[in-house]
């Protein structure tokens, strides 16, 4: 019991979330600009860099971040939670025995909740994007994003 309470895990957690974070507000305005591209019909396909310009000047600096929260909040509550459940799973099963990439493969499928993503992968592999509801009429961009 004492592994899963262990200041290891604790740092694992901290670190995944603090690295999913960074890594997400690092790329969150190139997210930003692909969707704008999916999604306006008026906005031509130019380059990213391009994109993003047109992004800010037409609404403001913080255009790029905007649902920024809501995202990160999630993602570094679920890969706290996730970097907590693998450590503390590796440290139960691995018990100073050398750790393989098989074992480690495993402990990960289980810390994800695997055994709980398998019915629904078999049931219903479709990404969520693509099962968005397409609008009967071309929208523009701000009743696109009310409407889903």
């Amino acid at each position: 019991m004492a592994s899963v309470l262990s200041y290891e895990s604790l740092v694992h957690a901290v670190a995944g979330a603090v690295g999913s974070v960074t890594a997400m507000t690092v790329f969150f305005p190139l997210d930003t600009a692909r969707l704008r591209l999916q999604v306006d019909e008026k906005r031509k396909s130019k380059t990213t860099h391009m994109v993003l310009l047109e992004i800010i000047k037409e609404e403001g600096l913080l255009a790029p971040y905007r649902g920024w929260f809501p995202v990160i909040s999630s993602l570094c509550c679920s890969n706290f939670v996730y970097f907590y459940t693998f450590n503390s799973l590796k440290a139960l099963w691995v018990k100073g025995q050398h750790s393989t990439t098989g074992k480690d493969l495993v402990v990960g499928f289980v810390a994800d909740g695997g055994l709980s993503v398998l019915p629904r992968l078999v049931s219903n592999p479709w990404p969520q994007e693509i099962l968005l509801p397409r609008p009967s009429k071309v929208l523009g961009l701000q009743e696109w994003l009310m409407c889903c």
